[in-house]
């Protein structure tokens, strides 16, 4: 095998291949990548058995061939070669020779043999989908997904195709987030699945750009494939089919409050706020909410912001500040509204320009005067 590659083009890619190994404590060959080339192409394929990565990069292929290497010390190497500079790759059986200007390396190799199958899928649903508009859909409640392995059907987020529509929802017992969007066409069919937060993360940050996205699924796994790049994943298969059941509460207390100075005034508020609760109580009266930090050791703080639009009797409830945070700091629009009906039940949060919706679980816990 003997081909070359410029190493703008060829790093990125390894990069996000290191992301699809395993650690050094498991199998070796897991922490390989298998290179192939062949054609015009050289191809890059990483797995972990739960995901897995290819790509396909434009080269200048001299003979065919394939093995396997280190998926780290490949990355390491290219990294510190020169920019601007072609690399020319050798493979003579037994190592893989890696040479740009006057810098060479020889790295050991694996029998491309060894290297597993990634599993194919034979679709029962597939559809293509705006790049831009899935990114966004994902990124807008990623933050939401629970790390705790407790209960797996929360560790995901659920996608849920239907009609002409596409839903994206995750839960973390305190918080719920959803998000819509229009398909540019209509879906025949209706299906959930469950995408594993690690595998939603990589799509966002690897196909992050790309103008359309086409997904197959079998319910057991999900391919997302653009003309260069395909990630698979497993799924988690148990899935919540009422997660956003929530959202249908009907709610007699709202208030329409400029989003940016909420934020910025429960940041500022939240710095003396405690370590275990991060509590903040927000009272609201007339056009005005009251924004106060539980009391700490430290004291407590306490910032008035005006020309709010309420609707409802006054009334205190008692949130989370960093999960208050991470919601409006994936809302985009200037204003957003809170529909509430008491101190110990969900509040929905609802942004003035998008799809999207969130629920947050108050902290029980009577105001201190």
């Amino acid at each position: 095998m003997k081909f070359s590659v410029a190493k703008e083009k060829l790093y990125p890619f390894l990069q996000h291949s290191g992301n699809f190994t395993t650690n050094k404590n498991l199998s070796t060959i897991l922490q390989n990548i298998l290179i192939e080339a062949e054609g015009t192409h050289v191809t890059i394929k990483a797995t972990n058995f739960q995901t897995g990565f290819t790509a396909s990069i434009e080269a200048q292929v001299v003979t065919p061939g394939v093995t396997t290497v280190s998926a780290k010390k490949l990355s390491d190497i290219v990294r510190e070669l020169p920019d601007g500079k072609e690399i020319d790759f050798v493979f003579d059986g037994s190592r893989l020779h890696v040479k740009s200007g006057k810098s060479s390396f020889q790295l050991s190799t694996m029998d491309a043999e060894l290297f597993p199958k990634q599993p194919t899928i034979t679709p029962e649903y597939s559809l293509t989908i705006d790049g831009a508009m899935l990114m966004d859909l994902f990124k807008r409640i990623a933050f939401c997904i629970s790390t705790d392995t407790s209960k797996v059907e929360y560790n995901g987020a659920h996608m849920n195709i239907f009609g002409d529509r596409i839903e994206i929802s995750a839960a973390d017992y305190q918080r719920i987030a959803s998000s819509s969007e229009k398909l540019a066409e209509p879906f025949t069919d209706e299906f959930i699945i469950n995408i594993p937060k690690k595998t939603v993360l990589e799509v966002v940050k690897i196909l992050d750009g790309a103008k359309n996205i086409h997904l197959e699924t079998d319910k057991k796994q999900v391919a997302f494939k653009t003309d260069s790049i395909s990630i698979t994943s497993k799924l988690i298969e148990k899935y919540i089919k009422s997660l956003t059941r929530l959202f249908n509460e009907e709610y007699r207390n709202t208030a329409l409050i400029d989003k940016g100075n909420l934020f910025e005034v429960v940041k500022r508020i939240s710095v003396i706020t405690s370590d275990v609760t991060h509590g903040v109580y927000l009272s609201f009266a007339g056009s005005q909410l009251t924004i106060t930090s539980m009391e700490t050791e430290y004291g407590k703080g306490q910032e008035v912001i005006d020309d709010v639009e309420y609707s409802g009797e006054p009334m205190d409830i008692i949130f989370n500040a960093k999960h208050l945070m991470e919601i409006l700091s994936n809302i985009t629009s200037e204003r957003v509204k809170f529909a509430m009906n008491s101190k110990l039940q969900p509040a929905l949060i609802l942004p003035d320009n998008q799809a999207s919706k969130y629920l947050l679980v108050p902290i029980a816990m009577e105001k201190i005067s």
